[in-house]
């Protein structure tokens, strides 16, 4: 880095911002390191961990920010600070909308109806944000959203969950976001048949994964899906081998873990109607510990945008629009906006 002068911090904004960037990756790398070999941070540790790391990087654009407000004669005002959202627009992520209940309102899937349910999951776990709207709260069941928490936990995508509801004549209105593992966490608690019948998919599941994929076997033009080997255990993995794999390709089912788990739900819940509608109220019963509610909304006043965002202790913060969800996007990247407005009107 090449100092400027003699400022308190003598360092660009940009040369700031990556230093910021190459801090994180570099406590990143030496966490990681340490845990491989030591063990340390423990499992229970790893979001403080992580938090302090986060803050940390944050130093080099915390002493820039100060830098200006010595370079200014002493203070600086909320008209200063602004969030320019014509270009957090561009940063941000508004996520893939989760059709009702995986794309089949009011009906139980078990069986071979699960395969209705599957592109829809496809979709919400190729993208990193998605938002379950609850309408009404009559949209959406706890089996529908355990499905899609179950999928999203064990590959890791999406890793953000974005709940917005009907609230009175307002759609789509901004109500948290957590994530996965923490959603599926509480989850599980509501019902013992939630966690019995988490548990037999992910077994069954991996029991099939053991095979690995088909061979094309000549003179057939499509692959033939084996039965159950002698080793396989659970009527659950000996009744749906034709779930495991796909005779077009060849290939497992990547979302067989999770096919299976709604064919548990769909017979052991749905189909004796003790399914539960989740609502704006039901939500909260259920994962208020985890649910992350604080949003900076485009309407309120630059003193109120500016006060949430650095009281907000989270990487990620919402943005709303009169209290509709708009878009999920970085804290950080909020920091480095408004330190990138306040040295613009420097000059």
């Amino acid at each position: 880095m090449q100092p400027r002068d003699h400022s308190f911090w003598p360092f660009t904004p940009k040369v700031s911002i990556i230093t910021a960037v190459v801090v994180l990756l570099v406590l990143l790398l030496i966490t990681g390191v340490l845990r491989t070999y030591t063990g340390w941070p423990a499992d229970s540790s790893n979001n403080t961990v992580l938090i302090g790391i986060f803050i940390l990087s944050l130093l080099p654009i915390v002493l820039a920010i100060l830098n200006v407000i010595i370079e200014r004669g002493g203070s600086i005002g909320y008209g200063d600070l602004k969030i320019d959202f014509s270009k957090i627009q561009q940063l941000s992520n508004s996520g893939f909308t989760v059709p009702a209940n995986i794309g089949v309102r009011g009906e139980y899937v078990a069986d071979s109806g699960t395969s209705n349910i599957l592109e829809t999951l496809r979709a919400a776990t190729s993208s990193g944000v998605a938002v379950i709207d609850l309408e009404d709260g009559h949209a959406w069941w706890e089996t529908r959203l355990l499905v899609l928490l179950a999928g999203a936990d064990r590959l890791k995508k999406p890793d953000k969950i974005v709940f917005t509801a009907t609230d009175e004549t307002r759609e789509q209105v901004y109500i948290g976001w957590a994530r996965p593992g923490d959603l599926l966490e509480q989850l599980l608690k509501e019902d013992p048949r939630y966690l019995k019948s988490f548990y037999a998919s992910r077994a069954a599941a991996a029991q099939w994964a053991l095979l690995g994929p088909l061979e094309l076997v000549p003179p057939f033009s499509y692959y033939t899906i084996p039965p159950p080997p002698p080793w396989m255990q659970g009527a659950l993995a000996l009744n749906h081998n034709w779930m495991a794999f796909s005779t077009a390709t060849g290939l497992p089912n990547e979302l067989l873990s999770e096919q299976l788990l709604q064919h548990e739900l769909g017979e052991t819940i749905e189909n004796k109607g003790d399914a539960r509608h989740i609502s704006i109220v039901h939500l909260d019963e259920i994962f208020k510990p985890v649910l992350i509610k604080k949003q900076i909304d485009k309407n309120w006043t630059n003193e109120e945008q500016t006060k949430t965002l650095f009281s907000n202790e989270e990487p990620f913060i919402v943005i709303t629009e009169s209290g509709k969800y708009s878009a999920i996007v970085s804290t950080q990247s909020l920091y480095n906006e408004v330190l990138k407005g306040i040295t613009d009107s420097k000059r």
